[in-house]
């Protein structure tokens, strides 16, 4: 909604933010980033969006409200693209150097010391929403010479909200700006994205070298069709991946009667609520899987829940990127109070780290009788120390070799092929 008392810019940026993080989540989310020079505070740009080291800054440019003629539209669309260009390059050059201070969507202030984070682009955006769906051709940008070659795209919000919705995770959104930048000579406008779109969706996640312009019709029909025929199973992909998000939003939002029901063994372990590093480490971890496979996740659970429910037995399985740090455990048990969940979670967690030889791991523990008793977290760091333990009940919880999955779009297992154009393969049992 737009407040009468904000600038249409400042309610452009907002509503750019807040409906990113419908998909994006609030984890890599920064609103008006910051720097201090001359012991002021200024800002960088409109939007920071961060995926571990890299960064993608954006700047936002909006209209009066007001229609205008359509001579008068594009002069002005080709001068708010240039202005947004230039703030989102030099927001670039600033970032790489300097340290950048910003406040995610969960309302955490988060600093980024100077040298650490490490632009992959800029991105200039500006409303068009006199014209959401026509091209409208625009000028290159220009790069300024001797400065440093940061690659920056223009778009229209309308484009970069559906880039956001319909790849679904921050790593979809910066694998794709990743490789935009070969074929980008070839997106000459606002409102020119579909094709390439279309592209990245049916042909290639790491290739664009055979996106031809001749072949955009083609593309962009291709995709219309596409999203009509696929459109309920991008909604099962939303509600499939809503059981790993809302794993994350229970690592930042902290139960209050946390201590209550863990067991006394375990309450050193609790990190005090001002001091969640662990927990939003791993928050941010999950909140940063390709859309494909949060959704494989949740259908694996919600299995998992129907099978626990019809023969009463418990079950469990792990999870880990082919190359991750981390081993997930999620578990499903019956007629379990709350502490006893944890304490077998403290047993299935070590089996879990000497089967994938991980040294850090979380549990996520599920109730099959009563959905709204939610879940439970466990989280465990260091060696094993019961090798012999933890290598008996790993032979049984986790029999067989490890399988690599890479799954589809919508979150099916497909079985991965190295060099494939899967998304990011995953390990489980």
């Amino acid at each position: 909604m737009f407040l009468p008392t904000e600038q249409r810019g400042e309610y452009v940026e907002r509503f750019i933010a807040d409906l990113s993080s419908m998909f994006f989540l609030n984890d890599f989310v920064f609103r008006k980033p910051s720097y201090i020079t001359g012991r002021q505070k200024r800002e960088v740009t409109d939007l920071l969006l961060v995926l571990n080291q890299e960064c993608i800054l954006v700047s936002v440019k909006g209209t009066d409200g007001e229609n205008k003629t359509y001579e008068r539209f594009h002069l002005w669309a080709q001068k708010k693209a240039s202005e947004a260009n230039n703030n989102a390059r030099v927001a670039c050059q600033r970032t790489a150097r300097l340290e950048i201070s910003g406040i995610n969507l969960w309302g955490e202030e988060k600093t980024f010391p100077a040298g650490l984070l490490t632009p992959v682009c800029g991105i200039g955006l500006v409303e068009c929403s006199q014209e959401m769906f026509s091209e409208i051709p625009i000028n290159a940008p220009k790069q300024n010479a001797g400065s440093v070659g940061y690659p920056v795209h223009s778009l229209s919000i309308n484009d970069f909200l559906n880039i956001a919705m319909l790849l679904g995770s921050i790593w979809d959104v910066f694998n794709y700006f990743k490789r935009r930048n070969s074929v980008a000579h070839l997106l000459p406008g606002l409102n020119m994205e579909r094709p390439l779109l279309s592209y990245y969706t049916f042909k290639s996640h790491e290739d664009f070298s055979g996106f031809k312009s001749e072949d955009a019709n083609e593309l962009a029909e291709m995709h219309q069709l596409f999203m009509l025929d696929k459109l309920p199973e991008y909604g099962e992909r939303d509600r499939l991946a809503g059981y790993i998000n809302a794993v994350v939003h229970q690592l930042h939002e902290r139960h209050r009667d946390f201590e209550q029901y863990v067991p006394a063994e375990f309450r050193h372990m609790i990190e005090p609520a001002e001091r969640r590093q662990a927990y939003l480490g791993m928050a941010a971890r999950l909140n940063s899987l390709p859309m494909s496979n949060k959704a494989w996740l949740g259908r694996r659970i919600e299995s998992c829940i129907e099978v626990v429910r019809q023969n009463g037995e418990c079950r469990c399985f792990h999870y880990k990127q082919v190359l991750g740090e981390v081993v997930f455990v999620f578990a499903v048990f019956t007629g379990w109070s709350r502490t006893e969940k944890l304490r077998a979670l403290a047993k299935i967690l070590p089996a879990a780290q000497h089967d994938t030889k991980m040294i850090e791991a979380l549990g996520v523990a599920y109730d099959a009788d009563d959905e709204s008793m939610g879940f439970d977290l466990l989280w465990l760091r260091g060696p094993v120390v019961d090798v012999e333990s933890a290598a008996a009940l790993a032979a049984i919880l986790f029999p067989g070799p490890l399988e690599t999955q890479c799954p589809t779009p919508f979150g099916d297992s497909r079985p991965y092929v190295q060099k494939g154009t899967c998304e990011k393969p995953l390990t489980r049992r």
